[in-house]
């Protein structure tokens, strides 16, 4: 894990640092969650006792109250305190032990690929299976891959194509098959602004993506 000894400049915004806190750097994707029940995408880069700064794709205003649930650690709560140029400065409700909650739960290191968190849709897609589109339920989206419904047969590691309003034709492999349930895994994952811009826009304006 790298640490930045310097300040908590990473934390705060430029007229506002307190030299005596130090910070963690960190690429973790997480979900935040406003107290009005809006869901987004954000990246952590870093991470300190008494709050976290993240990059987000969405606008966050002040004093908004949130909940962060990264892919790995356990949620924390706050309110933004700052948010200017695509970041944002959440202060956490009750301070944190910031190396016990970062090793307890394995978080990868800055140089690991970040896992994007599962968003659940009410949104349908198109599957095309051999040389026939299909339309089904999509039933949940990450940057990796998709879950899908339909009672089609399909073999695993077949190839297929997904085509979803908003990101359009993405070429996947079927991953697993549970009963009418069907796990892809994206041939190319998408990136993270891709996924969040798309959370903010498309789903989110329809009312019909919602945390997992």
């Amino acid at each position: 894990m790298n640490v930045d000894h310097a300040s908590e400049a990473t934390l705060q915004p430029d007229d506002d640092r307190r030299a005596d806190d130090r910070t963690t750097t960190l690429f973790q994707v997480a979900r935040l969650l406003t107290e009005a029940g809006t869901q987004h995408l954000c990246l952590i880069r870093n991470i300190g006792a008494g709050g976290m700064m993240v990059e987000i794709y969405a606008p966050l205003e002040p004093g908004t109250r949130v909940r962060i649930e990264p892919k790995v650690c356990n949620p924390v709560a706050g309110v933004v305190r700052w948010a200017q140029a695509g970041q944002a400065g959440i202060a956490f409700d009750d301070p944190i032990d910031v190396h016990a909650y970062l090793h307890t739960h394995n978080v990868l290191l800055p140089d690991q690929l970040p896992r994007c968190p599962r968003v659940t849709t009410t949104l349908r897609a198109r599957l095309r299976i051999g040389a026939v589109w299909h339309l089904v339920p999509l039933i949940d989206l990450s940057q990796g891959g998709a879950k899908v419904e339909t009672d089609l047969p399909v073999e695993l590691g077949q190839g297929v194509e997904i085509d979803v309003a908003g990101i359009g034709t993405l070429g996947a492999h079927v991953r697993w098959v549970r009963g009418e349930r069907i796990g892809l895994i994206f041939t190319s994952a998408l990136r993270l602004a891709r996924v969040a811009q798309w959370i903010a826009t498309h789903g989110a304006e329809q009312g019909n993506v919602r945390a997992a």
